[in-house]
């Protein structure tokens, strides 16, 4: 594959993540599993909640979820008049059926505090494939999903340190989902037909070809794998928190020469700001108020603005800011965002996702090409850790404060 094509698709991915626009056969959504909240919320809480985290435009929710004084009223179906009602509590008083914080026990330690790295992407042999992979003038290639396992085995060293029960999601470059792009040669038959359809036209044989590849690619690295991560953390590891660790890239300044950029930034994801065509997919909608009801926007923020800190202090590195709807500003923090990602949204527990670096800009790919090495090295002129030490300290310390002392 060229290396340009493989540059604008690591590019592309950093700012266009996982949405749920393409499913993989998924089941409907199981709305009893919202009985146990019944009148847990106030009207006051699930409607701040919804504005200031998860939904801030009317607009966005108003054919979806219809707010009554004593209930809420979901949308079940998408074209049909059915409705789920969650009743609010009585005095305007909410009952949280979790704790809204994780906190150390009376030891001041993170024994009992199940965490669980998710490394991004895959990396290895897939990474041209998932479009997380650069080269620049023969040099080795920039693998994000490689970078992130290494500072999730660090960050694992660290956490267990503290006594925190700490699994990896996945402890290689392989995939966790048993399935392979092959296996959806049915579901991408019939999405390239629905695009002739659309498009009324019939594509060639070479370009139909390469949209069936690619549509069986990303069903395969971006959906099969993200769901088969998880039923891991929902049925198995059953953590109290995710962390899960990416880089971020930049538009290249000159899209005919490649050349490095200058801007080196950082930013932490919470889940949340979920858009008018989002809520309109059903299951979106479920999983949406499902992670309302559990409250778990409180410990995710608490947590996302300790890291946002850790980093500011740690690295130097200036904040990136969102200026387009697909992300809202959350808390007083800077750096934290709310964004509606399959990984934040699917994973049962609060979760934290993190974007730290421009793996393209002089700084960080100088500090990527240098490798994991032990120690400072000068570089421009300062002292610096690699930046896998330099990332996994930022998130250890970040949890670390978040969590210490204890808090009752």
């Amino acid at each position: 594959m060229a290396i340009r094509s493989l540059l604008w698709m690591f590019l592309a991915g950093a700012f266009c993540f996982l949405n749920g626009e393409t499913s993989v056969q998924l089941q409907p959504p199981d709305w009893a599993r919202l009985d146990a909240f019944q009148g847990t919320l106030s009207k006051s809480t699930f409607e701040q909640t919804l504005h200031q985290v998860y939904c801030p435009r009317v607009s966005w929710y108003q054919d979806w979820i219809k707010l009554n004084e004593s209930a809420v009223l979901i949308r079940k179906k998408r074209g049909e008049d059915s409705w789920y009602s969650l009743s609010f509590s009585e005095g305007n008083q909410t009952i949280s059926k979790n704790p809204d914080v994780l906190f150390a026990d009376k030891k001041n330690n993170l024994n009992g505090v199940r965490i669980a790295l998710d490394p991004g992407h895959i990396g290895g042999q897939y990474s041209e494939m998932e479009g997380r992979h650069f080269a620049l003038n023969g040099s080795l290639p920039v693998k994000e999903g490689d970078l992130a396992l290494s500072v999730a085995v660090r960050l694992k060293q660290k956490l267990s340190g503290l006594g925190a029960a700490v699994k990896l999601i996945r402890e290689k470059n392989e995939p966790v989902t048993v399935l392979r792009p092959h296996d959806f040669a049915g579901e991408a038959e019939i999405w390239v037909r629905q695009r002739e359809l659309l498009l009324k036209k019939k594509f060639n044989p070479e370009e139909r070809a390469k949209l069936m590849r690619k549509r069986k690619e990303i069903l395969f690295y971006r959906i099969s794998e993200i769901h088969a991560r998880a039923k891991l953390v929902n049925e198995d590891i059953r953590p109290d928190l995710v962390i899960c660790l990416h880089l971020n890239a930049a538009p290249w300044s000159d899209p005919e020469k490649f050349e490095l950029v200058e801007r080196n930034d950082f930013h932490v994801l919470v889940n949340g700001c979920y858009m008018g065509g989002e809520l309109s997919d059903d299951n979106q909608r479920f999983e949406m108020v499902f992670r309302l009801v559990n409250r778990w926007n409180k410990t995710e923020q608490h947590i996302a603005e300790s890291v946002s800190h850790a980093f500011t202090r740690k690295t130097n590195l200036p904040i990136f800011n969102y200026k387009g709807p697909n992300a809202l500003k959350v808390g007083n923090v800077p750096g934290v965002w709310a964004r509606n990602l399959l990984a934040n949204r699917i994973y049962h527990c609060p979760v934290v996702f993190l974007e730290p670096y421009v793996a393209n800009s002089h700084d960080a790919y100088e500090r990527i090409m240098l490798g994991n090495y032990k120690g400072k090295k000068k570089i421009n002129g300062k002292w610096k850790e690699s930046l896998v030490e330099e990332y996994a300290d930022s998130v250890f310390l970040g949890i670390k404060k978040s969590l210490l002392p204890v808090r009752r």
